[in-house]
C-alpha cells in the first residue's frame, strides 16, 4: 500500500512540474518619433524600427503623421 501511495505521489509531482511552465509576460515598449518634415520623421522611425528588428524584437511601425507644427510617429516593439 505504501509503495503504491509513493508511486502515485511521485507521478503527481512530476505531472505538476511538467504542466506548469513559467510563463513570461512579454514586455511592450513605445518610442515617439518627431521631425520637422515628414521625410525626416519617417527616416528616423524607419531606422529605429530596423534596429529593433535586428535585435530580435517584434516591431510595429506605420509611419508619421502631421501634428501641430511638426510630424509625429510611434515605434512599438515587444519581446
Amino acid at each position: 500500500m505504501l509503495k503504491k501511495l509513493l508511486t502515485t505521489t511521485a507521478i503527481t509531482v512530476l505531472s505538476l512540474t511538467a504542466t506548469t511552465p513559467a510563463q513570461a509576460i512579454p514586455a511592450y515598449y513605445q518610442q515617439t518619433i518627431t521631425g520637422s518634415t515628414l521625410a525626416q520623421c519617417n527616416a528616423a522611425g524607419s531606422q529605429l524600427a530596423q534596429q529593433k528588428r535586428a535585435e530580435g524584437y517584434l516591431v510595429t511601425w506605420t509611419g508619421c503623421g502631421h501634428q501641430n507644427f511638426g510630424y509625429v510617429g510611434v515605434v512599438g516593439w515587444s519581446d
